[in-house]
C-alpha cells in the first residue's frame, strides 16, 4: 500500500497535493447539511485501477479519471482529477461509506470510525463493481495512524526505517512491534506485509510508537494494469512503469496476447496497455506474466476484449474447462482463467450457482466469452460460499469464534470442522480456506475451516 499526502493544510493541498501543480477537483457541495468544519473530517486520496491482491499491494496502479466520489447519505462529492486525486471536506464523523461512479466504476467502500477534525488520506483500487482500500493514513485528531503494505526495507531504506502507504516510517528502540498478543521486532517485517502503525505524522514521514503486524502472508500474487511508460532493456532484463509503479522482467517472464499468434518481449511498446501479474519485490514488481492488449491482433482495428456482469445461472463441465451461463452469456474457462473475490485470488472451485460475477475475457464469433478473469461480486443468501485468505480479528471461545477474511465476517460453531489444526490453534495472520453458507446479514456460517 502506499502513497500521497497525509495531514496538510487544505490550502497547501489545493496548491501542491498532486505534486505537479494540478490540484484535486473541489467537491460539488462545500458543507454537509447542518455540519460545520470544526465538527467534521476531511477525506482525500486517489482512485487507481485494479492493482494487486489487497494482501500484497504495495504501490498504486494507473490513476482513474472521470470517477465521482460521493459520501453516501450526503450531497458531498468530488470528481477525480488527472492524477486520480479527490478531496471531500466537511464529512460527518462516524462510519463513512464512499461511493465511486463513472469511468467504468460503480462500487463502494466503508471507512470505519472517522473522527471529527481528522484528515483521512486513502488510496482506493477500483475494478468495475469491486473496490478495496489499499492504504489509509489518518492524522489531526489524537494519535496519527497508518495502515498499508510494507514497500521497502533496509538497505533500501535507513536502519530501523521502512516504507508503507507511500510514507517513510521511522522506528527506534522504544517502538513496540506486535503480532496479536505476541511481541515482535523490526526484523520480523517483510516486503508485502500489511501493518497498522500508530504515532505521529510530519509531512510524508511517520514516526511510529506501535507497529501492528496484521498479516504475515506476503506471497500472494500482485497484479498491475495500465499503460506502459519508460520502457528500457532487452528480453533478458527489462523494466517499465505503469503510473508510478516500477515493473521489471527477464527471460523467465511469460507473454500473452489476445490474438492468434503468441506475444513476445518485442510486442511491448510505449503506450501499450498491459495486465501484469507478478511478485512484490523491494521497490518494484517482478513480472512473471504479462498480458498485452493488442486489438490489432485479431484484425485491423478489431478489439475482441469484453466484460459482462450477471448472476451465474448454470454451470457444466469439469475444472478447468467449465461452461458457465452468466445472465444470458455463455462463458468458458480454462487453466489460464483467474478467479478473485474482493481482490483475493481464488480457484475455479470457488464459483457457485447464484453468485453475481464480473467476467473479463475475449468475445468469440458466437457471442460467448473465453474468460481471462472472473471476479465474484456477491453470493446468494443461503448459497455455498468459499474463500481463501488471511484471518484477522479473531475473538470468541472455541468452537464458537468469529474472525474476518478479506472483509467477510466468519462465524464457527459446534458443527464446524477444522483441518490443519484445531480451533484453538487459530491465530490472526493465519492463511485459511473457509467453506460455509452465506447468511442474510452478509456473514458466513462456516462448515469447514482449513488452516493452510
Amino acid at each position: 500500500m502506499r502513497r500521497h499526502l497525509g495531514l496538510i493544510l487544505v490550502a497547501a493541498l489545493l496548491t501542491g497535493a498532486c505534486g505537479g501543480g494540478s490540484s484535486p477537483a473541489g467537491p460539488t457541495t462545500p458543507t454537509t447539511p447542518g455540519g460545520s468544519s470544526g465538527a467534521s473530517a476531511t477525506i482525500m486520496g486517489s482512485v487507481q485501477g485494479p492493482v494487486a491482491n489487497p494482501m500484497t499491494a504495495a504501490s498504486p496502479g494507473a490513476a482513474l479519471t472521470g470517477v465521482t466520489v460521493t459520501v453516501v447519505g450526503t450531497a458531498i462529492s468530488s470528481p477525480s482529477d488527472a492524477a486520480g486525486r479527490f478531496m471531500l471536506p466537511n464529512v460527518p464523523a462516524g462510519t463513512v461509506q464512499l461511493q465511486f461512479t463513472g469511468g467504468g466504476a460503480n462500487a463502494t467502500v466503508t471507512l470505519g470510525t472517522v473522527q471529527s477534525s481528522q484528515t483521512v488520506d486513502v488510496v482506493v483500487a477500483i475494478s468495475g463493481a469491486t473496490a478495496s482500500v489499499e492504504s489509509d493514513v489518518r492524522s489531526g485528531a489524537g494519535e496519527a495512524q497508518l495502515e498499508g503494505r510494507v514497500e521497502s526495507l533496509p538497505p533500501t531504506t535507513a536502519a530501523l526505517t521502512f516504507k508503507a502507504a507511500g510514507r517513510t516510517v521511522k522506528t527506534d528502540s522504544s517502538t513496540r512491534f506486535l503480532d496479536g498478543s505476541q511481541t515482535r521486532t523490526f526484523a520480523d517485517l517483510r516486503i508485502g506485509m500489511r501493518v497498522h502503525a500508530k504515532g505521529s505524522l510530519s509531512g510524508d514521514t511517520f514516526t511510529a510508537t506501535v507497529v501492528e503486524l496484521q498479516n504475515s502472508n506476503t506471497t500472494l500474487p500482485v497484479e498491475v494494469n495500465g499503460t506502459i511508460d519508460s520502457l528500457t532493456g532487452s528480453a533478458a532484463a527489462f523494466q517499465f512503469k505503469i503510473g508510478s509503479r516500477l515493473i521489471k522482467g527477464d527471460a523467465n517472464t511469460a507473454f500473452f496476447g489476445d490474438g492468434d499468434k503468441p506475444d513476445t518481449f518485442a510486442d511491448l511498446k510505449e503506450g501499450s496497455r498491459v495486465e501484469v501479474k507478478g511478485e512484490q519485490r523491494d521497490g518494484f514488481v517482478y513480472a512473471t506474466r504479462i498480458h498485452i492488449n493488442n486489438p490489432g491482433d485479431d484484425g485491423p482495428g478489431e478489439d475482441t476484449s469484453a466484460s459482462i456482469d450477471g448472476p451465474l445461472v448454470s454451470m457444466s463441465g469439469t475444472i478447468p474447462d467449465l461452461v458457465l451461463l452468466v445472465g444470458t452469456t455463455t462463458v468458458r474457462t480454462s487453466s489460464g482463467t483467474e478467479v478473485k473475490r474482493r481482490g483475493d485470488v481464488q480457484t475455479l472451485a470457488t464459483i457457485k450457482i447464484g453468485q453475481t460475477l464480473h467476467v473479463i475475457g475475449v468475445r468469440q464469433a458466437d457471442g460467448s466469452l473465453v474468460a481471462r478473469r472472473i471476479e465474484i461480486d456477491d453470493d446468494a443468501t443461503g448459497g455455498e460460499f468459499e474463500i481463501e485468505g488471511s484471518l484477522g480479528g479473531l475473538k470468541g471461545t472455541c468452537p464458537s469464534v468469529q474472525f474476518g477474511v478479506n472483509g467477510f465476517s466468519i462465524t464457527t460453531g459446534a458443527a464446524t470442522t477444522f483441518a490443519g489444526g484445531a480451533c484453538t490453534s487459530l491465530k490472526s495472520g493465519d492463511k485459511v480456506t473457509v467453506k460455509g453458507t452465506r447468511q442474510a446479514d452478509g456473514s458466513v456460517a462456516a462448515t469447514k475451516v482449513t488452516r493452510n
